[in-house]
């Protein structure tokens, strides 16, 4: 207070940024980077139909005629092997970078919306895709609830059409990938191979537009996250704006 009777205003108390503000980090380059390693998997899947095409023809071949030596059929089942190494490869790869940002999703999604409700714990976010059975739902699980808490405020759960159409996708794969995985294993006729190599046909082509739905999701819950993200720092003002006085 001065003499006369007047205060200098004091500077008011800085709140500092939100926690979101500070430890949140963006999933934008892991999504890039799996969004293309999701596309590279389907360009394998597309090789390894064609292959699967290919010998499924020589086998139907066999069975038309009986007399026709095996040697090309072979040859090229070879040939469609190493063309499905190729694609468990990038199914890997695809696959590591995917965690790693199902897992920045996660943290994000905690940061930005700490109240929102979580069905499952932070270390199911990785043994969800691991542990039999429950890797049908859990994942899934997960990804719709950091949807919900990614989403803006006003509308909850946003549009989540591509987040089913995505795991609809993940489950028709596996299944029909696991159906011609076996009708392969216990093939030992042309008619079995015929079979098999038709159904694998089919399996790679179901990858293939299953990549759609997963890219889409990728783009999607990390334009979501980014979004509220940019938002909250929009809407952050420090407590009043001051000078100092003389």
């Amino acid at each position: 207070m001065h003499s006369d009777g007047t205060t200098t205003a004091q500077p008011p108390q800085w709140q500092g940024p939100p926690p979101a503000l500070t430890a949140y980090r963006s999933p934008r380059g892991l999504a890039v980077a799996a969004s293309i390693l999701v596309g590279v998997v389907a360009l394998a899947d597309l090789l390894d139909a064609a292959m699967a095409f290919v010998v499924r023809g020589d086998y139907q071949r066999l069975v038309d005629e009986p007399g026709l030596s095996e040697d090309v059929a072979v040859n090229n089942a070879v040939v469609w092997a190493g063309t499905s190494m190729l694609e468990v490869v990038a199914l890997v790869a695809a696959g590591v970078v995917f965690a790693c940002w199902f897992v920045r999703i996660r943290k994000n999604a905690e940061l930005l919306a700490p109240q929102a409700p979580h069905r499952r714990g932070a270390g199911w976010v990785v043994w969800g895709w691991i542990v039999p059975v429950v890797s049908f739902w859990f994942p899934f699980q997960i990804a719709r609830d950091c949807w919900r808490a990614s989403a803006p405020k006003g509308d909850p759960w946003g549009s989540e059409l591509v987040l089913r159409l995505w795991w609809a996708a993940w489950l028709l794969s596996l299944a029909v990938g696991q159906a011609a995985q076996r009708l392969l294993s216990a093939a030992e006729t042309p008619e079995a191979y015929v079979t098999g190599f038709g159904v694998t046909l089919v399996a790679d082509l179901v990858d293939v537009v299953a990549a759609v739905p997963a890219i889409l999701v990728l783009r999607r819950l990390t334009a979501l996250q980014d979004a509220t993200a940019v938002r909250a720092a929009a809407e952050y003002r420090p407590a009043a704006s001051w000078q100092w006085q003389a």
